[in-house]
């Protein structure tokens, strides 16, 4: 909320929010401040709690970095971050190579109802905002990709005690789902000299120089494709569980990124929803792209 007690349309991100919670967002401004920040600040966390998700760090959250950078520049003045409480590793590490160093950052810790008070919010409008729009799924604009772009940069994205392994062309798993997720159909790749490699098992510099090096991914739907991000060139196939939906998040990732992207929807089995992967997704993939 700003000073008239009006939210600051900036601070939104995806969709609008209804009446009910605006109503309620200028009644708990009204409230004295339980904290007090001084000089310019931006906001990594926010009441929808995504920033402990992979996806929505990178892509909704650490974007707001850009705007960051343009204030230090323009003004010549630091601003510090308001981060989790506590950071992940992949989350430190990111914050780590985009030069948000430890003295800059703020955790955030819940405070009392009258929540925080700072003298200058540094933000911006979300590249994946609706202004109050119908569409079904959200869009990623290519202006928020660098932020993101900041460690899609080569010089900052591997750091020298992480190196990625030095032959990974297909990457399977997915950092959201259980471990040892495995499907049916990786043999034929393996037959091109292909491996499989759970994501979630890699630091984050051996997972963007992996995708990076990657001439050919293949992964079911979540939060590892992420990496998309970072892959430069190459062939992706992304297979969707049946039940689940077939969603455009990776797809609109890799065509930022000038990908060659297939997609393929594969029966599910057990309760946790297992990816079975048929024998022929996969030869039908490579004889497209080998």
């Amino acid at each position: 909320m700003e000073r008239r007690r009006r939210i600051v349309e900036e601070t939104l991100h995806l969709k609008d929010i209804d009446g009910r919670l605006r109503r309620k967002l200028r009644l708990r401004s009204l409230l004295p401040p339980q904290e007090r920040l001084t000089g310019s600040v931006c906001s990594l966390v926010d009441s929808r709690q995504w920033s402990g998700s992979l996806y929505h760090w990178f892509l909704d959250c650490l974007p707001r970095l850009i705007a960051v950078d343009h204030h230090s520049h323009r003004f010549g003045e630091p601003t510090r971050v308001i981060v989790p409480a506590i950071l992940n590793p992949w989350q430190e590490a990111s914050l780590h190579l985009l030069g948000i160093a430890p003295e800059r950052r703020i955790r955030h810790c819940p405070v009392g109802r009258g929540g925080l008070r700072v003298e200058r919010l540094i933000a911006s409008v979300a590249h994946r905002w609706q202004r109050r729009g119908d569409a079904r799924f959200d869009a990623a604009s290519p202006s928020g990709d660098p932020a993101a772009g900041g460690l899609a940069q080569p010089g900052r994205a591997a750091p020298a005690n992480d190196p990625a392994p030095a032959d990974l062309p297909l990457a399977q798993g997915c950092a959201d789902s259980p471990s040892g997720q495995r499907g049916s159909g990786a043999g034929p790749a393996r037959t091109h000299g292909f491996v499989a490699v759970q994501s979630e098992q890699l630091s984050l510099g051996e997972q963007i120089a992996q995708f990076r090096g990657a001439t050919h991914i293949v992964a079911p739907h979540g939060a590892s494709l992420t990496n998309l991000l970072h892959a430069r060139g190459g062939s992706v196939l992304e297979l969707f569980q049946e039940g689940h939906g077939v969603r455009p998040d990776f797809f609109q990732l890799a065509m930022i990124n000038q990908l060659d992207y297939h997609h393929a929807l594969c029966p599910s089995t057990g309760s946790a929803m297992h990816c079975v992967i048929r024998t022929q997704v996969i030869e039908d993939f490579l004889a497209l792209t080998l």
